[in-house]
């Protein structure tokens, strides 16, 4: 699992230093920092809190215990993105110096993304904060998971686009490579989830102590 954070975090810095885009989500967080000066890591951790803060109100005595977890989760995260881009200036110094480099970024952040996130899912123990949340929202209010997070992905699109227009800032953080990871990377995880299904010891596990049930 903690193979999987890392890939999902060291995946969002290959983006962001791509220069082509971002996620919804970072794309939004990243305007944010260019604003207020925080770093993106530490707005990551405060949004990823949130989501946890979220999910407690809405399940309350429903809420799984194990989710907790969700907060140092959220810490890793936060603190691999801000030594990357940020605080190790040998790491924060690697950046694209070409078009073509700018694609292999972007590239291999998705990849990381995929595989990273299918990684978390598969071992089926902690969940990443924000999609949990959409989880739970799906839940409590009868609402199809797809609907909500294609939604959330809109509204922070949407809010970027403001804080571009209204702050004059750069417009590398919503560029081809955003419209490309919201088509690519919900197929790549078709193929990366399956995939690390099957090399995960907790999956197997599970599917093995429900066969014996059976």
């Amino acid at each position: 699992m903690l193979l999987g954070v890392t890939g999902v975090a060291l995946g969002l810095s290959f983006m962001m230093k791509s220069g082509l885009g971002q996620t919804a989500l970072t794309a939004f967080l990243q305007c944010i920092s260019l604003i207020s000066g925080m770093k993106s890591g530490t707005l990551l951790m405060c949004f990823y809190l949130l989501c946890v803060l979220l999910q407690l109100l809405i399940q309350r005595k429903d809420f799984d215990k194990l989710q907790v977890l969700q907060l140092p989760v959220c810490w890793v995260q936060g603190i691999i993105i801000n030594l990357t881009c940020y605080d190790i200036a040998f790491l924060a110094d690697i950046r694209p110096v070409s078009y073509p480099m700018q694609w292999v970024f972007l590239a291999v952040g998705m990849i990381l993304v995929s595989f990273g996130v299918a990684l978390t899912m598969a071992a089926d123990l902690v969940k990443q904060p924000f999609e949990q949340l959409i989880v739970v929202m799906s839940k409590k209010y009868k609402k199809p998971f797809n609907f909500l997070r294609c939604g959330a992905d809109a509204v922070f699109i949407t809010c970027s686009l403001l804080l571009v227009a209204v702050f004059s800032l750069d417009f590398t953080m919503l560029r081809e490579g955003t419209w490309i990871s919201m088509l690519v990377l919900g197929n790549a995880m078709a193929v990366s989830f399956p995939l690390m299904q099957k090399c995960s010891i907790c999956y197997r596990r599970k599917n093995e102590k429900k066969e014996v049930s059976l």
